[in-house]
């Protein structure tokens, strides 16, 4: 089998699928300049105003490390515990849980709808100043946990953009070995499969019952019990292709979110934060801080009430 091509940073309007470059949509080039401006500003502002923008606090990784020892490695920076982790109410909650771990590292994220045939996300590092995009039209939450994490990973190994999807890359392979195993450590995860036969063809139930264990995904723990040699080679291909279907909800009138709600998914806690602390300390105005939200000033009290 030929080696992969090495990554290299695509144009601009291109993203990487293997050895193919293709066009990227113009959600997807809006998205990205977007962020790559807020980090450019907060950047700016982290020179001007001293405290203003929280230090990136993440480790470093390198592609000849193992990763489940770099997963090891930075999950006690997170300080989560499997039993923490178990107690959260559904993948929902984990995935607002994990983020929040993942802003308290000084990483902006963002959760925007992209073409969900396009990408599951990508990251942007520069100047000490961080990003994650997750595509909020992945198709289950536990989806977008595993995708927060391959893109913390890249931001580990400071190889950032647009991800390839070709899981014959080295780098893209890196970054789901690091995902699975740290949301997945494997001692835990002997623990949870108890005394079985190894490799063993585990059943659909059996599947779901250690994602619904550990908040994750069916494919993130299939692929994960073929990682670690539980289940046989080929598991992970054989088994998925049923699994993790999205689930079609209809909001109530007296459901919906409100805007306010919906432009903190978006942004992310941290985005918000910043960007009002900057307007008290006068280092923007209130026109430049509503454009960087994407609401009116005179939402900034209910979202001030928001972040608590």
């Amino acid at each position: 089998m030929p080696e992969p091509l090495p990554i290299k940073k695509p144009p601009a309007d291109y993203r990487v699928r293997g050895r193919q470059r293709l066009r990227l949509s113009i959600e997807t080039i809006v998205a990205r300049e977007d962020i790559q401006e807020a980090l450019e500003l907060f950047r700016d502002l982290r020179t001007a105003t001293r405290g203003l923008i929280p230090k990136l606090s993440i480790g470093t990784a390198h592609l000849n490390e193992n990763p489940e020892e770099v997963a090891a490695r930075e999950r006690k920076r997170f300080n989560v515990s499997i039993e923490e982790q178990r107690q959260w109410p559904g993948l929902g909650a984990a995935r607002r849980r994990w983020r929040e771990r993942i802003e308290e590292c000084g990483v902006f994220t963002y959760m925007i709808p992209l073409p969900a045939d396009e990408l599951s996300g990508f990251s942007l590092i520069q100047d000490g100043v961080a990003a994650i995009c997750v595509n909020d039209r992945e198709p289950t939450e536990g989806a977008k946990i595993f995708t927060l994490f391959h893109e913390y990973c890249h931001l580990l190994l400071r190889r950032t953009g647009i991800s390839d999807e070709n899981g014959k890359n080295k780098v893209e392979r890196f970054c789901n070995q690091f995902a699975a195993s740290f949301l997945i450590p494997e001692t835990a995860l002997i623990a949870a499969v108890g005394d079985v036969e190894t490799p063993c063809e585990f059943a659909d139930a059996d599947v779901k019952r250690l994602a619904t264990r550990f908040r994750v995904s069916n494919r993130a723990m299939a692929f994960r019990l073929e990682e670690t040699r539980l289940a046989p080679h080929g598991f992970y291909g054989r088994r998925t292709a049923p699994w993790d279907l999205p689930i079609e909800r209809t909001p109530t009138a007296d459901k919906q979110p409100s805007p306010v709600r919906i432009r903190i998914k978006r942004i992310g806690q941290l985005h918000a934060s910043v960007v009002l602390r900057a307007v008290k300390r006068g280092a923007i105005n209130s026109f430049d801080a509503s454009e960087l939200i994407g609401l009116n000033p005179a939402t900034f009290p209910k979202i001030e009430a928001y972040l608590g």
